[in-house]
């Protein structure tokens, strides 16, 4: 998984990240480089299932509708504090124009038509709040991010899932993400609604 996660084996992931079936390709497409890869290094050849299985071994008390949530919770957190830099950027811009065009009267548009006047500077004005209050949202939201339901396998049960293996692995993923991830209250309700 190491080598995987340094780059040593991108070339083999195959599967067009824009797909269907809610990451089920991609998820089997990682197991099977995995496996095969272990067979490898066992000195065996790659596809040689009987020892080393992408299914049974390398996803193990795990599926698609608790590894892939996982992985975007953990994705996502990685990808905000850059996203909301970026955005408090914007924000500052938007200000400083908001400022320099506040004299400067234009044509206000709806349906596609002119409307009625406008000062340039309230448009402006108008993108720097959205940005604002969209910025607080996403800092509200990110503590749901935290919650994540490894460990739920398809339905969010667990079934085939040692419940020390869920506890354990949860804290892995927090350790190695330094994220404070934690297993979500109910497996179930985070498995059917992702609505973090």
């Amino acid at each position: 998984a190491q080598e995987i996660l340094d780059g040593k084996w991108h070339d083999h992931f195959i599967v067009d990240p824009i797909q269907g079936g809610a990451g089920t390709s991609m998820n089997m497409n990682a197991n099977e480089v995995m496996a095969n890869r272990a067979l490898e290094l066992l000195g065996m050849e790659k596809g040689d299932y009987h020892y080393i299985s992408p299914n049974s071994h390398v996803n193990m008390a795990q599926s698609t509708n608790d590894a892939f949530p996982t992985a975007i919770h953990i994705a996502t957190l990685n990808a905000l504090e850059g996203l909301l830099q970026t955005m408090g950027y914007m924000h500052d811009v938007f200000e400083l124009k908001a400022e320099q065009f506040d004299h400067v009267i234009k044509m206000g548009r709806t349906h596609l038509q002119d409307a009625v006047p406008i000062r340039l500077g309230q448009e402006f004005k108008a993108y720097s709040r959205v940005l604002e209050r969209d910025m607080k949202r996403i800092k509200q939201s990110r503590q749901h991010l935290y919650e994540v339901n490894m460990g739920a396998t398809a339905v969010g049960t667990g079934l085939n899932a040692d419940p020390e293996y869920i506890e354990a692995v949860v804290k892995h993923l927090a350790t190695i993400s330094e994220l404070p991830l934690v297993g979500a209250e109910d497996l179930v309700d985070a498995t059917q609604n992702t609505d973090a």
